[in-house]
């Protein structure tokens, strides 16, 4: 007669890396691994706004819900690849971020909306600049090209 050995439980949650491993889904593992910790990686306000979706080949592919914030992520690009492959201490590297529209309903998207800088110039340069396009015809475009200056030349926190 053999006797059984009773077989212990092991919660899946401390098993969640033999099995990825085993199925040779590591990049999914790292994955998982990164969404986890997005926020450290990233920061608050861009963890807010976006989340890792998938790896396609060594890219990184980041959903964001809106245009503007996959707009911010792609100035901010090289420090967010630097941080990224730094939070996988040498494992996988990934060689490009990629930004997609979310999915509707993936991430929680904050009720604040974006709000432009204030603008901050010299009123002298910008009577100057008044004075010079007031020959241009057409009113929208001299109120366009008006704006954009203003963008392009407003001084931001004293830079």
């Amino acid at each position: 007669m053999t006797v059984k050995k009773k077989k212990k439980l092991i919660p899946l949650a401390n098993s969640m890396a033999a099995v990825y491993g085993q199925k040779q889904w590591s990049k999914q593992w790292h994955l998982f691994s990164l969404f986890r910790h997005w926020p450290e990686v990233v920061g608050e306000v861009f963890a807010s706004h976006s989340m890792p979706a998938y790896f396609r080949r060594d890219e990184l592919w980041v959903y964001v819900h809106e245009p503007i914030w996959m707009q911010q992520m792609q100035l901010c690009k090289p420090e967010l690849m630097t941080k990224v492959n730094a939070f996988f201490k040498g494992l996988p590297v990934i060689d490009d971020l990629r930004w997609g529209l979310q999915p509707k309903g993936l991430i929680d998207v904050p009720l604040e909306k974006y709000m432009s800088p204030p603008i901050n110039v010299d009123p002298v340069e910008e009577k100057k600049f008044r004075q010079m396009v007031e020959n241009i015809a057409n009113p929208d475009a001299r109120k366009a090209l008006c704006n954009l200056w203003l963008r392009l030349t407003t001084k931001h926190g004293g830079k």
